[in-house]
């Protein structure tokens, strides 16, 4: 986004580093190809995370990010969803002027090209493809007509201003291909002579000389390169990469750098902190009176599947792993929806501990999923180094569940799922709860089993948070506090949390980042 408005101006010279490769494998275009891409290393970053010691807690968990031209856009579910008007209240509060929602509506609107048309919520003219579910079957339907008996109302444009609401979800998909960041902003602009990027550029870390930013360091495959700058360094390596990144450079908290060797420019202690997620939970369940589309995605099925695509962009490869969506409000006195629920009729197939792998093969039997986010957990993590070589990752701590808020959410979120598939005609096709299983029944064993099986929504924020007080990391304006010349912008910057997927939110913060870069 940014590489796209910033060079639009022949003025301007533009460098865009990335630390993955090309993006043109046909996989990449492919709506579900997002079960091959998280798998490979030329595509993803996986980071292993540290879980606090307590009981029935996972022995590790691996969160992936993309890794190629257009980032996690290149490999995430599509799903285009903005969040809540007052999310970006929030932001706008706790982060500075410009942020608020008034301001981002009119980002979105700019950006969108919205399939039902323009309207006073959504855009119609932008450069973004927004299409509502073009793969529907009749068991997803009849999961919206459930979600109407449940009170949700139901809805073609997810993403009005009210969000509460079912129906199918929106992506970034065209004729039946992915919409990447890369694909609608980047690829055009690169036939701009004043734009130049640079693949396979790990960035080590960013030269700043006497308070200004002047340059970067990278392995170029397998070269060190060295960039300087007589402009910005601005950073978009995401929730996870920004902040180390600048703890590489020496801005962060003065402790962990010195344990780490690496020597202080800027004492800035959130550098890292304050990381808020989204808390997934999968509930799987034996289909009954359907087939599903299990079959559809394994052996003959997948290569009917895959003819079918080919031929006519269409079926279940062209959309992303869920078809319908809903936005509820599981906790007493929200003030806006706090769970985002994803159903389809299919399931994955679990490993030997009876967990669900997400984006692994699909099962051998029939199946139904209703999996479940929290949106606006309370407990806060970390993104850290440990060694001031850049060839290591970060050490990442989400410390999930610890407020009682969360822990009463969660068991809230997992009672909400299942008084929607008992309580609702979606009971005729939903059999046997595989997790966690009807013989888990007390708050407690609730909290245990999501303790075991509960998953990132990938959807991190915060590490480098924007604020008003002087332990943000970067002012309303995305400048970076005690050093010159350099930004971030990316989820990392978020204050909050979005009650939704953050592709969307990503994109808008590119463009609402080069409004004031511009200005």
């Amino acid at each position: 986004m940014l590489a796209e408005r910033l060079s639009a101006d022949p003025a301007h010279r533009v460098l865009v580093l990335e630390a993955g490769g090309a993006d043109h494998h046909p996989l990449v275009s492919m709506p579900k190809g997002i079960a091959k891409l998280v798998r490979r290393a030329d595509f993803t970053w996986t980071f292993p995370i540290r879980q606090p010691r307590r009981p029935n807690m996972p022995a590790s968990e691996v969160w992936i990010r993309g890794k190629s031209l257009g980032g996690s856009s290149s490999i995430n579910g599509m799903i285009y969803s903005r969040g809540h008007p007052e999310d970006y209240e929030e932001w706008n509060t706790l982060g500075g002027p410009g942020w608020g929602w008034q301001e981002m509506k009119a980002v979105y609107r700019r950006i969108e090209c919205h399939e039902l048309g323009e309207a006073d919520h959504r855009g119609g003219a932008g450069p973004l493809p927004v299409q509502t579910g073009q793969f529907r079957y009749p068991i997803a339907d009849e999961l919206i007509r459930a979600g109407e008996e449940f009170g949700l109302p139901s809805k073609e444009d997810m993403n009005d201003e009210t969000l509460e609401g079912i129906g199918y979800y929106n992506h970034n998909i065209r004729n039946g291909q992915r919409m990447s960041a890369s694909r609608v902003f980047l690829r055009p602009a690169m036939k701009r002579d004043n734009l130049t990027v640079v693949m396979n550029a790990h960035v080590r870390r960013v030269f700043i000389d006497q308070g200004f930013a002047v340059g970067v360091e990278c392995d170029v495959a397998g070269r060190l390169e060295t960039f300087e700058c007589r402009g910005e360094v601005i950073l978009c390596a995401g929730t996870i990469l920004s902040p180390k990144i600048l703890q590489l450079s020496g801005v962060g908290p003065a402790a962990a750098l010195e344990q780490a060797g690496v020597p202080l420019v800027r004492d800035s202690p959130d550098v890292g902190r304050r990381m808020r997620e989204h808390l997934g939970f999968s509930m799987p369940h034996r289909l009954k009176n359907g087939r599903g589309i299990n079959h559809r995605l394994r052996r003959f099925g997948l290569l009917a599947s895959v003819l079918r695509y080919y031929l006519t962009r269409g079926g279940p490869l062209a959309t992303g792993p869920f078809e319908v969506g809903a936005f509820v409000r599981a906790m007493p006195g929200a003030n806006r929806p706090d769970t985002q629920l994803y159903m389809g009729a299919f399931s994955y197939a679990r490993t030997e501990g009876s967990r669900p792998v997400q984006l692994s093969t699909p099962d051998k039997e029939p199946g139904i999923t209703i999996y479940g986010q929290l949106l606006n957990l309370t407990s806060e993590g970390e993104v850290m180094i440990e060694s001031a070589d850049p060839d290591l990752p970060p050490v990442i701590t989400p410390n999930w569940l610890q407020t009682e808020y969360d822990q009463k959410a969660m068991i809230q979120m997992v009672k909400t799922m299942r008084r929607f598939v008992r309580e609702t005609s979606a009971s005729r096709y939903f059999g046997e709860e595989l997790l966690p299983g009807s013989d888990c029944k007390t708050d407690d064993e609730i909290l245990s089993a999501v303790l075991l099986g509960a998953t990132s929504g990938l959807h991190g924020t915060g590490t480098c948070r924007m604020g008003r007080d002087q332990d943000s990391v970067v002012d309303h304006q995305l400048k970076v506090r005690g050093v010159k010349g350099l930004r971030v912008a990316d989820c990392s910057i978020m204050p909050a949390l979005v009650s939704g997927n953050t592709n969307a939110p990503a994109m808008a913060v590119g463009w609402r980042a080069s409004d004031l870069i511009l200005s």
